[in-house]
C-alpha cells in the first residue's frame, strides 16, 4: 500500500479516492440532463426502427417494383402495337414464372385487365360472374389515375387468403396491371422488431390514413383518416401535419400517455410509422436510475479494495502508454488487451455509444470486441471485422508485423481504421499485451474513393467508362465466368445532334445509361466506349432466347423514352450479340471482334435490331 500511494501524483490521489464522492453529490444534478439524453436516444431507436423496416421492404419490393414497370411498359407496347390477347397472357405467364425466388417470399405473380379482357399470369380462371373491375385492385388503380399504388389487405378470390396489391392504370385508361403480395409477408415484416420493445407499436399506412399492416393485428385494414378515437386522430393529424419525420403526442384531450411518432416513406404512397409510448420509457429509466444508485453504493466499496490491487498493475502499464499519449489524439478509442488472461482496460474513449457497449460487455477482451463490432459496425464491414478482431489468431497474425489494420464502415455510415500495436511480446517474440485503437478516417477513405470513381466512370452517364468496364470483363473471363457480350450504338444519333443541338444528343446518352442500369442487373458490367457506342456483359446468359427477352426490354425501354425537346422522334438501336461459355479459352478482343460484326448486321434493318453471332464448326470448343 504504502509503495502504491507513493508512486501516486496529486491527480491520481483525487482520482482514486475523490471521484465516487464527487459523483455520487452530482448524481441527482446530472439526472435531468440524462433524461433529456434518454429521450432522445428514444426518438433515434424509433426513428432507427422506422428505416430498418424500411430496408428490410425495399429490396423485396424494389424487385416488384421493377418487375410490375417493366412488365407495365411491356404490355403497354404490345397494346400500342395490336399485339393479341393471346401473346399478352403468354408474355405475363413467362413473367410469372420467373419470379420463383420472388415467389418464394410472398409474391403471387402479374395478372391485370388489359383492353377490357382479365388475365392472370399463373392462368387461374375465375368463376362465373367475376367482374375484376370491382375488385379492389382495379379501383385502387384507378384512383390513382396512372400512379402506381397499393391496395389491401383483402381477400384473394384465388389464393383465399389476404393479399396486397401493387397496381397500375395503363395509358389507356381502362386497363390496369397488378401483382399480388402476400400479407402475411407484409405483417412480419412489420412485426419482427417489436419482439424487442413492447413500448413500440408498428405500423404501415397510406398517405391518407389507410392500415395496410400493424402490430396489433385488431387495427388492419382501419381508416385513421376518419377515426373519432383521440389518439388515433392526433396520430393523423400530425403525420400529414408534420413538416418534419419525428413529432411527439402531449397527453390531453382524450390522449392517455405523451408518445413520439417517426415515419419514413417506403415506396408509392406508403410509410412506415413507429409509435413510442414516453411514459412507458421512462418508468424503465427510474427503475434503472434507482438500481443503478444501489449498485453505486455496493459497487464504490468493493472497487475501493480492488482499485488498490488494479493500480499497481496500471502503473506498470502507464509506463508503456505515455510513450503511446502523442498518438492518442488521432484515436476515437484506445483499450489495452492483455492475450494472456483475455482482459481489457480503456486508455481512451470519445464515443459514447463505443463506451456504452464496452461497458455492457464481459470482462473477457474477445467478448468486448465482439460486442462492440456487432453494434457500431455495418453490416456489410461486420464480417471481415469479427475476423479481425478474433484473439483466438492475433499471436500467429502479429507474430512477424508490430501492427495490422483494417479499414470499416460503421453506424453511421462513416469511415474508420482499426489498428491492433504490439506492446509487450515474451521471450519467444510472442505478443503479450497489444492495443486496439480505433480512428476515423471518413475523409481520406472517401477521396481515395472519389478518385477511383472519377478514373473508373464515364463522367457524361455515371457507368463505367471503357477502360474500367473492359478490365472487369477480362477479370470475368480470366475467371471462366461464362455470358452474353452486347455492342450496340445509336441509329442515326448524328441526326439527333444536327437537328436538336449536343445538348439534347448528351440527354439521349444519359438516358440509355439510365435504361441499361434499369435493365440489366447489378453484378452485370455496362459501359460506355465513346461517342454514342455502349456494351454490356451478362454473366449466366448463355441461349439466345433468353438474351432476346433482356435485349427486348432494353430496346423497348430506350425507345420509349421520353425527351421533350425532341418532340416525337424515338431512339432505335443496333445491337451484336456474342456468347462466351465457361469452357471457351479465347480473348476478350476475339468476343468484342464478334460482337462488333453482328452489330454491322443490324445496322441493316430499320429500327431497334439485335444479331447474335453463330459459331463456326471449328469455333464450337473454343
Amino acid at each position: 500500500m504504502k509503495k502504491i500511494l507513493s508512486k501516486l501524483k496529486l491527480k491520481d490521489f483525487i482520482g482514486f479516492f475523490i471521484w465516487p464522492l464527487v459523483l455520487f453529490v452530482t448524481f441527482f444534478f446530472v439526472y435531468n440532463r440524462f433524461v433529456t439524453l434518454y429521450f432522445e436516444d428514444v426518438e433515434n431507436r424509433g426513428t432507427t426502427a422506422a428505416c430498418d423496416i424500411v430496408d428490410s421492404f425495399r429490396p423485396y419490393l424494389d424487385q416488384i417494383d421493377d418487375t410490375l414497370k417493366t412488365a407495365s411498359a411491356t404490355v403497354e407496347y404490345m397494346m400500342s402495337n395490336g399485339t393479341s390477347d393471346e401473346e399478352i397472357l403468354q408474355y405475363i405467364t413467362y413473367e410469372t414464372e420467373k419470379l420463383g425466388i420472388v415467389s418464394a417470399t410472398g409474391s403471387r405473380g402479374i395478372f391485370g385487365v388489359f383492353g377490357g379482357t382479365f388475365m392472370d399470369g399463373v392462368e387461374w380462371n375465375p368463376h362465373p360472374g367475376y367482374d375484376p373491375t370491382k375488385r379492389p385492385w382495379y379501383q385502387v388503380a384507378v384512383k390513382n389515375k396512372g400512379e402506381y399504388g397499393f391496395a389491401g389487405p383483402y381477400f384473394n378470390n384465388r389464393t383465399n387468403e389476404n393479399v396486397v396489391t401493387a397496381c397500375k392504370l395503363l395509358d389507356d385508361g381502362v386497363s390496369v396491371i397488378a401483382f399480388a403480395i402476400d400479407f402475411d409477408t407484409f405483417e412480419r415484416m412489420t412485426t419482427d422488431l417489436v419482439e424487442y420493445d413492447k413500448n413500440r407499436s408498428i405500423l404501415i399506412m397510406s398517405e391518407d390514413g389507410h392500415i395496410y399492416s400493424h402490430s396489433n393485428d385488431f387495427e388492419i385494414g382501419d381508416d385513421y383518416a376518419q377515426s373519432d378515437d383521440p389518439f388515433i386522430k392526433a396520430l393523423f393529424d400530425g403525420f400529414t401535419a408534420s413538416k418534419n419525420s419525428t413529432f411527439t403526442i402531449n397527453k390531453g384531450n382524450g390522449v392517455k400517455d405523451n408518445y413520439i411518432v417517426s415515419y419514413r416513406r417506403i415506396m408509392y404512397d406508403m410509410y412506415v410509422v413507429t409509435v413510442t409510448n414516453l411514459d412507458e420509457e421512462l418508468s424503465k429509466l427510474n427503475l434503472i436510475v434507482g438500481l443503478f444508485a444501489l449498485s453505486f453504493i455496493i459497487v464504490f466499496v468493493v472497487m475501493f479494495i480492488l482499485n488498490l490491487t488494479a493500480l499497481s498493475k496500471e502503473l506498470k502499464f502507464k509506463e508503456s502508454v505515455d510513450n503511446l499519449r502523442s498518438l492518442a489524439n488521432i484515436y476515437v478509442a484506445m483499450h489495452k488487451i492483455d492475450l494472456e488472461d483475455d482482459s481489457f482496460s480503456a486508455i481512451l474513449c470519445m464515443d459514447y455509444k463505443v463506451s456504452q457497449l464496452v461497458s455492457e460487455a464481459g470482462k473477457k477482451a474477445s467478448e468486448m470486441l465482439s460486442h462492440a463490432i456487432e453494434g457500431i459496425v455495418d453490416e456489410r464491414s461486420k464480417e471481415d471485422m469479427l475476423k479481425f478482431v478474433d484473439l483466438s489468431t492475433i499471436r500467429e497474425r502479429l507474430k512477424t508485423k508490430d501492427t495490422i489494420t483494417e479499414e470499416f464502415l460503421n453506424y453511421e455510415h462513416i469511415w474508420n481504421r482499426a489498428r491492433f500495436v504490439v506492446v509487450d511480446r515474451d521471450k519467444n517474440s510472442v505478443p503479450v499485451y497489444v492495443i486496439f485503437a480505433s480512428e476515423i478516417i471518413d475523409d481520406e477513405k472517401r477521396a481515395r474513393d472519389r478518385f477511383k470513381y472519377l478514373a473508373e466512370t464515364d463522367q457524361l452517364t455515371g457507368i463505367n467508362n471503357r477502360g474500367s468496364g473492359e478490365a472487369k470483363i477480362r477479370d470475368l473471363l480470366m475467371r471462366n465466368v461464362g455470358g452474353m457480350f452486347i455492342l450496340f450504338d445509336a441509329d442515326k444519333f448524328k441526326y439527333v445532334n444536327d437537328n436538336f443541338g449536343h445538348d439534347v444528343g448528351d440527354e439521349v446518352l444519359i438516358g440509355i445509361a439510365e435504361k441499361m442500369l434499369h435493365t440489366f442487373r447489378e453484378k452485370d458490367v455496362i459501359m460506355r466506349l465513346g461517342g454514342d457506342e455502349f456494351a454490356a456483359y451478362i454473366p449466366g446468359v448463355f441461349h439466345e432466347e433468353e438474351g432476346r427477352q433482356i435485349l427486348y426490354r432494353l430496346m423497348s425501354a430506350i425507345y420509349d423514352m421520353k425527351i421533350p425537346k425532341m418532340e416525337n422522334h424515338k431512339i432505335s438501336i443496333s445491337i451484336g450479340a456474342a456468347f462466351y461459355f465457361s469452357t471457351d479459352s479465347f480473348s476478350f478482343e476475339e468476343l468484342y471482334s464478334r460482337a462488333d460484326s453482328c452489330t454491322y448486321e443490324s445496322k441493316k434493318i430499320t429500327g431497334s435490331a439485335v444479331t447474335f453471332y453463330h459459331r463456326k464448326d471449328e469455333e464450337v470448343h473454343e
